[in-house]
């Protein structure tokens, strides 16, 4: 399981656990990123005691107090700690030393990046799961009667053109112009989106907008969880250009999850009222979650990375958890052994 810690306090290491001193926060008060919401450093209301043994990674959404002992510890368990921001992004990571190393795989993650027909190979591969995935949702409320028919066929034609794209660009500016008509067809069976729904990134200026963004933040330190545990190299990329200040190879592996997983789970909260208009509140030019609606949705989020699915190929059920690592090991196959390159598809 994820710890997420939603409210202040100190994670401390205690024996061979740990501990966690929760701090006093005055009432639901919305602070602006330089104050701290702590009174004091003693004020502590309760105290909750944490098997270590049992958690994948540790999230830090609060003002959390920790020090380097506690750092030592976890690095020695292999638990990273992802670290989010006032707005719900995504900061950094603390990374344990890595839990594999393969000179061989980072040569060969190399040597298909600089080579073009490998790369646009990946890059196509990774893409096109994504808009299978987008694919099967919108068929999905086809079946269902709902008015998506212009959606899915234009999303089918541009499907087809993406064999033909010659660079990462190209290919990506394709995937662009399925997920506008995806998103278009929101408003056929999600009442949030019945205005028209276009994706807005800084800042998501409406409640369906800051939902997507802080659901792929919470999947992209997933991946970067699932990545450490493999000896993938997470800055060589082959859809995204490498970047120096986020993996961008979990930027790559996350696209064919942003619809089943980010998206679905979006629906769900908005279709079953599990968030409402009351879950948001304005800020600068755009709108962020409360601290309550922010672990409403990290509690569906833990469940869902624990739900299973069945799994074609391994016969046998599997955790979404799961199929994010299996796609970073898929790929490290694909590079060193020249193995089918198949990232996760279902269908609905």
């Amino acid at each position: 399981m994820n710890l997420y810690l939603t409210k202040p306090g100190r994670l401390k290491r205690k024996d061979n656990t740990l501990i966690y001193h929760l701090f006093e926060q005055e009432e639901e008060t919305w602070y602006t990123p330089e104050e701290t919401p702590l009174k004091e450093d003693d004020a502590t209301l309760a105290k909750k005691h944490l098997p270590v043994e049992s958690i994948d990674a540790v999230y830090l959404f609060n003002e959390v107090r920790l020090n380097s002992k506690l750092l030592i510890f976890l690095a020695q368990k292999q638990i990273p700690v992802h670290v989010f921001n006032y707005y719900g992004h995504h900061s950094g990571t603390f990374q344990p030393h890595a839990a594999q190393l393969s000179g061989d795989l980072v040569i060969a993650q190399g040597q298909a990046a600089i080579d073009h027909q490998r790369r646009m190979h990946i890059c196509r591969t990774i893409l096109g799961a994504k808009i299978h995935n987008q694919l099967s949702i919108l068929q999905y409320y086809q079946r269902r009667k709902k008015p998506v028919d212009h959606a899915v066929e234009r999303v089918k034609e541009l499907a087809m053109r993406l064999g033909s794209a010659d660079s990462p660009e190209t290919a990506m500016g394709i995937e662009g112009q399925v997920s506008r008509n995806y998103y278009e067809a929101w408003e056929s069976w999600l009442v949030v989106a019945q205005d028209g729904f276009k994706r807005e990134y800084h800042p998501p200026t409406t409640p369906l907008n800051a939902i997507i963004s802080f659901l792929n933040s919470l999947l992209y330190t997933a991946c970067v969880s699932e990545l450490y545990r493999t000896a993938l190299y997470p800055g060589i990329s082959y859809v995204h250009a490498p970047q120096s200040r986020r993996f961008s190879l979990a930027l790559d592996l996350v696209e064919p999850f942003k619809p089943l997983m980010a998206d679905r789970l979006a629906f769900r909260l908005f279709n079953q009222h599990l968030i409402g208009d009351d879950d948001f509140r304005n800020h600068s030019n755009g709108i962020l979650l409360t601290d309550d609606a922010r672990r409403t949705v990290l509690k569906e989020w833990d469940q869902l990375l624990r739900t299973t699915v069945d799994h074609e190929r391994l016969n046998r059920s599997v955790s979404y958890r799961q199929l994010l690592r299996l796609d970073c090991y898929n790929l490290a196959k694909h590079l060193l052994e020249n193995a089918p390159l198949t990232p996760c598809k279902i269908d609905y």
